[in-house]
Formats: C-alpha cells, sequence, structure tokens
C-alpha cells in the first residue's frame, strides 16, 4: 500500500480545518506537493533536508569508476550517481513501533 499525494491530503484536510485553517482539499494537496518539491530542490542543490522529529534526507554521491565486464573483459568507466538516503530519527522510530505494538503487531529485528 502506498500514500499519494491526493491522500496525504485527504487525511490532512481535515485537521486543518479542526484548527480552523480553510483550504479546499486541491489546495491542501497543492501545499503538499509544493512542501516535497521544495525538498527535492534542496537535495538536487546538496543540501541536506532535517525533519524535525522525522529524519534527515540527504544526498551521497558515488564518483565514476572503472569497471570490467565479466562477459568480454572491456573497462569501460560508470557515470557519476547521486542517491539519495533517509535517516529516520528516534522520535519517528519510536512512534512507528508505538503504532505496531498498538495493533499488536510485533516486529523483531533481525540478526
Amino acid at each position: 500500500m502506498s500514500v499519494t499525494f491526493s491522500k496525504l491530503a485527504t487525511r490532512l484536510h481535515p485537521k486543518l480545518e479542526a484548527k480552523g485553517v480553510k483550504l479546499e482539499q486541491e489546495d491542501t494537496q497543492e501545499i503538499i506537493r509544493l512542501c516535497f518539491q521544495e525538498i527535492g530542490i534542496s537535495l538536487a542543490t546538496g543540501e541536506d533536508v532535517f525533519l524535525e522529529g522525522f529524519g534527515r534526507f540527504y544526498p551521497d554521491y558515488k564518483p565514476a569508476r572503472k569497471v570490467k565486464s565479466n562477459l568480454t573483459k572491456a573497462e569501460h568507466t560508470t557515470k557519476k550517481k547521486v542517491f539519495v538516503r533517509f535517516s529516520a530519527f528516534a522520535k519517528l522510530t519510536q512512534r512507528v513501533q508505538k503504532y505496531l505494538n498498538a495493533l499488536g503487531l510485533d516486529i523483531q529485528e533481525e540478526v
């Protein structure tokens, strides 16, 4: 199961209204989309993104390198790559664990 911008907006819209924020459902969805767009722009420019109580998104760069094909034995150079990494803060991990416990799910770490 995945959560889309539309599903997030559907979940957040009543919570915003309860706080007195008057927005249309589409406006709520657009705000969410803009927030994630800004996160993407920050990562693209090499910035880390810290979301308090949630986690840290950060770009991880892998340099170009020479590799040798096992089949042809020919050497070639790979392109430089960037990956987006995420590190959850303890507060988020605790909230997820608390929610899972409330559902009666016992998730054990593998050794």
